[in-house]
């Protein structure tokens, strides 16, 4: 992967490029951010940058420094053979125990064999056991002679505050939509159609779009439409209320957090299709153009700012459920706010 391959976070490359352009980039580095959304991608690029046996220098002052990706360091980092670049990953049971990282500190001690830097990556840095932080302490501190540290996580607070102190963190945002779904295109073979139905529900995440894309959203998107339509009317209060228990589910089959946020991003999907078409515009831009006919139908219920401000309703409903607020609480003030 070289840095200009990787979607999103051009502010990011930009300044790992010209850290490397300058021989300025931080032995210990710790790469922080919601699964998914590439920080993973970004460390082997970066490895790869450092590596690579004819970079790329453009001129670009975005990305003045790159891998190549042809030559003989890029494609044995490509196919994960290359004896400099060591990635330690959790193990079955979700952990990385401290022989993992005894093994491969005691390969630092050795100048690179064929690399410029030796590049160790740790994934999910935060399933390293408690020993193994301890182990890592002293090389993040003091790296030994040409060998660097790339620590990437999602949830940085369980890191022991004295690793986290020891690297310079790198925060990675969510991506957009449009990036999202053009990673999905490009590396995992999905059609343009299933990427714009799976990218605006992921949250800026391409891994929980793939999780997305084996899930049956059609059951999801129903709900969503059945939302819509049972609070399009002046409904009762009552009527509404159940309207969310429907939402929420029966407590045999009742929908978990992750779930709910599907479906309220689905509605709110609709909602800026309802919106577009009192707009006036044209079919081909709606999101949901397999559902054209209901929303239409759905148009002058929402008419005026109706449209705008249940949308608003719903994004307070999926910021409430980041915060863990519950998902019954959630859907039945969401069914009378709409």
């Amino acid at each position: 992967m070289r840095l200009s391959g990787v979607a999103g976070h051009k502010r990011l490359t930009a300044l790992i490029s010209r850290a490397i352009d300058r021989d300025t980039l931080p032995p210990t580095l710790l790469f922080a951010g919601p699964s998914g959304v590439g920080k993973w991608l970004v460390a082997q690029a970066t490895a790869q940058a450092v590596n690579c046996l004819e970079p790329v220098r453009n001129g670009r002052e975005d990305l003045p420094i790159d891998a190549c990706g042809t030559c003989r360091a890029c494609d044995r980092m490509a196919r994960g053979v290359h004896v400099d670049v060591i990635a330690i990953e959790p193990d079955e049971r979700g952990s990385i125990k401290i022989d993992v990282v005894r093994d491969v500190l005691s390969r630092t001690g050795f100048r690179p064999f064929e690399g410029k830097r030796r590049a160790v990556l740790v994934r999910e840095a935060d399933t390293l056991e408690p020993a193994a932080q301890n182990a890592l302490l002293k090389s993040l501190e003091e790296p030994p002679p040409g060998t660097m540290f790339i620590l990437t996580t999602a949830v940085p607070g369980v890191l022991l505050p004295t690793v986290r102190s020891r690297c310079m963190r790198l925060r990675f945002g969510r991506l957009t939509a449009a990036e999202v779904a053009a990673v999905l295109v490009r590396d995992h073979g999905l059609t343009d159609a299933e990427a714009r139905v799976a990218a605006p529900l992921a949250d800026g995440s391409v891994g929980q779009a793939l999780a997305l894309s084996d899930t049956d959203l059609t059951a999801m998107r129903d709900s969503a439409m059945l939302l819509l339509q049972r609070t399009s009317g002046r409904s009762d209060v009552q009527a509404r209320l159940q309207a969310a228990t429907d939402l929420v589910g029966q407590k045999s089959q009742e929908r978990d957090r992750g779930q709910l946020a599907v479906v309220l991003r689905l509605a709110a999907s609709m909602l800026r299709d309802i919106e577009a078409i009192n707009a006036g515009a044209d079919a081909r831009v709606l999101a949901n153009p397999q559902l054209t006919g209901d929303l239409s139908a759905l148009a002058r219920a929402f008419a005026g700012d109706r449209a705008r401000s249940a949308f608003g309703a719903v994004d307070r409903a999926l910021t409430a459920l980041d915060r863990n607020a519950g998902t019954k609480v959630v859907a039945e003030w969401l069914a009378v706010q709409l």
